[in-house]
């Protein structure tokens, strides 16, 4: 198996596990069942596409953008374990970085190991108060992966500074232009 393979299954059980742990027993099981029986587990963005799908069905356009950065959130955990030797956040370097270094590194390194794993690129640019990453893919036919996306960062900037928190809004896919997810690069209260 290459090792891009081998990163969809572990980016995708971390995923799986975050679903487990927001939507417990009985949801899990279901959209295990529909997960096998599509072949898609593993293959990145098709396979976040059918959870999405799987949500909206089961509770409904607002509520599964709720759960899906509540599956963010949960999934970066597994992330974050499954993927150690990737991240490095326990390395001595890393930890002692300064605050703004840390979280610029992290967000970097999230942007070029785990989105190419999903199949698409992201775009970086900044602005005065916010990083913004652009995803400009035409098979992105939903907002919903970027609330994923969200709540994983979320996560993942709120474990790495130490308990803050930073706010990340999404401005949606809508007459030809891209999804933007603004990262803000100051904590609140900060």
């Amino acid at each position: 198996m290459a090792e891009n393979d081998e990163e969809k299954i572990l980016f995708s059980n971390a995923i799986n596990q975050g679903f487990y742990e927001v939507l417990g027993d009985e949801e899990s099981i279901k959209y295990r069942i529909l997960l096998n029986s599509t072949n898609l587990a593993g293959q990145g963005f098709e396979e976040i596409q059918l959870m999405q799908g799987f949500l909206l069905e089961k509770f409904g356009s607002t509520d599964s953008e709720g759960l899906s950065i509540c599956i963010g959130q949960s999934s970066y955990h597994f992330i974050k374990i499954f993927f150690e030797n990737l991240l490095k956040f326990q390395n001595q370097d890393f930890r002692f970085l300064p605050s703004q270094r840390r979280i610029e590194s992290a967000l970097e390194k999230f942007r070029l190991s785990f989105f190419p794993i999903l199949g698409f690129a992201i775009e970086k640019t900044e602005q005065d108060e916010s990083f913004v990453w652009k995803i400009d893919d035409p098979l992105l036919n939903g907002n919903y992966c970027a609330f994923l996306i969200s709540g994983i960062l979320q996560e993942m900037l709120t474990d790495i500074s130490g308990g803050r928190y930073f706010p990340i809004s999404i401005n949606p896919l809508k007459d030809e232009k891209p999804l933007e997810i603004h990262i803000s690069k100051k904590a609140l209260g900060h």
